[in-house]
């Protein structure tokens, strides 16, 4: 049975009832409609009201994997942004953001960090050749009502050799939705290598660490 969702203080009641649709997600009608209404409000529900840290953990872990700033960064799930504006605070000058919500992605336009978007769901095959990207980051996706872990196929598929993929995938879903058992079998296959792997805290409020925070790269 699903965790009931925890408001924590000082989140407004709209805020609130946003929260709760995200956590009750189930189609990807559902998701576009979710994020097309949270768009604006989303950096002060996620920041403000819940202390989010994930984007700054997922960003430091690439930049650790990652030494040349002029690499070519994909974002998935880019959303409003919160990840390549982490990105950028740690010199890296050429990051992209895809996202299924056009809504999302015009908030981070305005950050002025990502030089172009893409509009593409995770749960069909991606606009993009093979061994393409030098790296990719991913923050908030990987969780409930989202994608599942079939998407890493793909997401892998776009990555240049060697390539490093920073990401974190709640913990909640991370047996459930397929993220364990698809990246241990993509190890086993030789297909990709852990470079990073820890527990951390999405919210820097959490009680306990709630993600799994991890760097794999592509063989």
């Amino acid at each position: 049975m699903r965790t009931p969702v925890k408001i924590p203080p000082g989140v407004s009641p709209q805020a609130a009832a946003l929260l709760v649709r995200a956590y009750a997600l189930q189609t990807d009608d559902e998701s576009r409609a979710l994020y097309r209404d949270w768009a604006e409000t989303y950096d002060n529900t996620m920041l403000q009201g819940l202390n989010y840290q994930s984007p700054a953990l997922v960003a430091g872990l690439l930049a650790q994997h990652l030494p040349d700033r002029q690499a070519q960064i994909l974002d998935i799930g880019c959303g409003t942004g919160l990840g390549g504006q982490a990105l950028a605070g740690h010199g890296f000058q050429c990051i992209d953001g895809l996202d299924v919500s056009p809504e999302m992605m015009q908030v981070a336009g305005r950050r002025g960090v990502y030089r172009q978007f893409l509009t593409a769901d995770l749960n069909a095959p991606l606009p993009l050749a093979d061994a393409s990207q030098d790296a990719m980051s991913c923050c908030g996706t990987f969780t409930h009502g989202h994608v599942d872990a079939k998407c890493l196929d793909e997401l892998f598929r776009v990555l240049r050799p060697g390539a490093p993929f920073a990401f974190t995938v709640k913990l909640e879903v991370w047996e459930s939705l397929g993220f364990k058992d698809k990246l241990a079998a993509l190890q086993h296959q030789g297909q990709i290598s852990e470079s990073a792997f820890r527990l951390d805290r999405h919210y820097s409020t959490s009680a306990a660490p709630d993600g799994v925070f991890c760097v794999y790269r592509r063989a």
